[in-house]
C-alpha cells in the first residue's frame, strides 16, 4: 500500500506492517537521510474517510511526525535534517541501529488535525524535534567562526592579532549582515555551509 524513497537510495520495498492500521520502514544509515519521500502506491486507495500521519524515530527515539498522506494528496518529501547525539562519531551512530519511519492510517478528521497543527507549528517556527536536538554549544562557536571570518576578511595584508583596535563599526555592520542571512535563510543554516 505505501512506498518510500530515501533521496539517493532505490525504493524502499521493507514495510513491515505491525496490526491493520501501523506501518514501519526500517530506514538504515539514518544520519545519512537528508530528504525522503513517502506515497501510495496507487494499488490500494484509503477506505473513505480515512488517511494516514507518517511519523519519524530516530534510533532509539520517541516518533514524532512529519506530515500526512490522502487520497487526494497521496505522496509528500520530507527533509530530515539528522543531527548525531552528543559524543556520537557516524561510525558508532551507523551501529545505533536504523531509524523508523511509521504510518499510522486513522479517521480523516483526526489526519486532518495533525496535519492542521504541523502546519501551524512550522509557520510558527516551532518545530520541537529540532529544537530538542540543537546543541547550543555547537551554534554558538559557528556563530563566532563566522564573526572571526568576516573579521579577518578586512585583514588583507595587516596581521590581525589579539591586540588589533577593531572599530565597533565593524561589528555593528558584521551583525546586520548575519540577520539578513537569517531572515532570507528563514534560519542560520548558512552557518553549517560555511564548516
Amino acid at each position: 500500500m505505501f512506498g518510500a524513497i530515501v533521496a539517493g537510495r532505490l525504493v524502499q520495498t521493507n514495510l513491515q506492517q505491525i496490526d491493520e492500521t501501523h506501518f514501519v520502514f526500517p530506514l538504515e544509515q539514518p544520519y545519512e537521510i537528508n530528504h525522503l519521500t513517502v506515497f501510495l502506491l496507487g494499488t490500494v486507495p484509503f477506505p473513505e474517510g480515512y488517511a494516514a500521519t507518517v511519523h519519524f524515530a530516530w534510533p532509539g527515539g520517541e516518533y514524532f511526525p512529519l506530515g500526512t498522506l490522502t487520497n487526494a494528496r497521496p505522496s509528500s518529501i520530507y527533509k530530515v535534517r539528522p543531527h548525531l547525539p552528543a559524543g556520537i562519531s557516524p561510525a558508532t551512530a551507523t551501529a545505533a541501529g536504523p531509524a523508523q519511519l511509521g504510518i499510522e492510517i486513522a479517521a480523516a478528521d483526526v489526519v486532518e488535525n495533525i496535519g492542521n497543527s504541523l502546519k501551524t507549528a512550522s509557520a510558527a517556527g516551532k518545530n520541537q524535534e529540532v529544537a530538542q536536538r540543537v546543541d547550543i554549544g555547537k551554534v554558538a562557536e559557528k556563530i563566532v567562526k563566522n564573526l572571526f571570518n568576516y573579521l579577518h576578511s578586512f585583514g588583507g595584508e595587516v596581521k590581525l592579532t589579539p591586540e588589533t583596535p577593531i572599530p565597533l563599526s565593524v561589528f555593528q555592520r558584521w551583525y546586520d549582515n548575519f540577520t539578513r542571512k537569517i531572515e532570507r535563510d528563514r534560519g542560520a543554516s548558512f552557518l553549517d555551509r560555511e564548516d
